[in-house]
């Protein structure tokens, strides 16, 4: 099996810090045209409306989704730079043809990020390297 592309890598690892973030992400990017409120969104993306919240706002806050506060909070598919939504639809096309290596890369970075969050805290005797 091939590796993915190094910007699609990068992307990830940048961009997407859960899974539910990646299920947010493609979904908001295969339906560009639409407006999307956190129920709407946990329904298509099977996840739970909390987790919805939690990644449709980091999604904006990583400046990929645009924010309209009508009756509702909507989302929509809206990079901030040329160069970023060509790298979400890289991302996106790489999860099309290739989803179980998206979904692998981005589960071993969160358990990679973990265990080392989780490192950082652990106590050691002086002769522990």
């Amino acid at each position: 099996m091939d590796a993915l592309a190094p910007d699609v890598v990068a992307f990830l690892i940048s961009y997407v810090r859960s899974l539910e973030e990646l299920h947010v992400l493609m979904v908001c990017a295969d339906a560009r045209e639409r407006w999307w409120d956190a129920v709407s969104i946990a329904r298509e993306a099977t996840i739970s409306v909390t987790a919805a919240r939690h990644a449709l706002d980091h999604l904006v806050r990583r400046n990929l989704l645009d924010i309209r506060v009508t009756g509702d909070v909507r989302y929509h598919f809206s990079p901030g730079t040329e160069d970023l939504r060509k790298a979400a639809l890289a991302c996106a096309e790489a999860y099309r043809s290739r989803p179980r290596a998206v979904v692998q890369l981005v589960s071993d970075a969160r358990r990679s990020g973990v265990r080392d969050f989780a490192n950082a805290f652990r106590i050691r005797r002086d002769d522990d390297s």
